[in-house]
Order: C-alpha cells, then structure tokens, then sequence
C-alpha cells in the first residue's frame, strides 16, 4: 500500500518539475538562431533556437491502487516560430531567423496552475502528518 506521503512527494516532485520546464521556456524565450532549411537540416557553425520543453504528468498506480504521478520532458512541437530579425547574423536571405515557440501567457497560466498544485500536495501532507499525530494521542 502507498502512503499518503509518497503520492503527496511525487506531486511535489511533478510541479517542481513544471515549474523548471517553465521557468527554462520563460529565460530562454528570446534565443533565437538560424532557421532550419526546409529538409530540417541546421546550418553548421550558427546558433540554434533554444528547444523549448513541456511537462507531462502521468499517473501511477500499484496493484490498481493509486501510488502517485510521474513528471517527465518532452520537447514542444513545433520547436521554433519564424521571425523576422534581418539584423541577426544568422538570418537567412529574407531577414528570418528561429524563435523558440514560446506563448509567454501559457508558461504563466503553467506556472500558477502548478504553484497551486504544490500548495494543494503540501496540505496533504500537513493532514496526514495532523491524523497521525492525534492517532498516537488518542492510543496513549
């Protein structure tokens, strides 16, 4: 059987998690570089876009019982957005560049979905920590 601090730590874990992704995705949101060919090929010795990554929480289970969530990355596609930058050194002959593809209000609504998830694995984890206190109480 689980407990329910180990599910409520894999929660904590997951949204630990969102938050970094986020959090990359948000500082990284102005790299640009040079934009693929249309093969998919990168143009050597030029920067590339940053690679702008997502959460994915999955459920877990133990013997058909809930046992927790797991948090992995997985890139978002498309990867980058074509922007115009004729300045960047790297652009291409119309003046375009990659941009990662980054909505800023998403990692916003990402971040505090996630920060309210913390909170909710953290209040679990204070009344199971309560209940057992009383138990011991009540049995001595």
């Amino acid at each position: 059987m689980v407990s329910i601090a180990d599910i409520s730590a894999s929660g904590l874990y997951a949204q630990s998690q969102r938050l970094n992704a986020s959090a990359s995705n948000v500082a990284n949101v102005r790299s640009r570089g040079a934009l693929p060919a249309a093969d998919g090929a990168e143009q050597p010795d030029s920067p590339q876009a940053y690679q702008p990554i997502q959460t994915v929480q999955t459920a877990l289970s133990q013997n058909g019982q809930p046992a927790g969530t797991r948090a992995t990355y997985t890139p978002i596609t498309p990867a980058y957005i074509p922007e115009y930058a004729p300045d960047e050194s790297f652009a291409n002959e119309s003046g375009i560049v990659a941009a990662p593809n980054v909505d800023l209000a998403s990692e916003r609504v990402t971040q505090i979905s996630a920060a309210a998830a913390y909170k909710a694995n953290v209040a679990a984890l204070r009344t199971e920590d309560e209940m057992l206190k009383s138990l011991l109480d009540a049995k001595v």
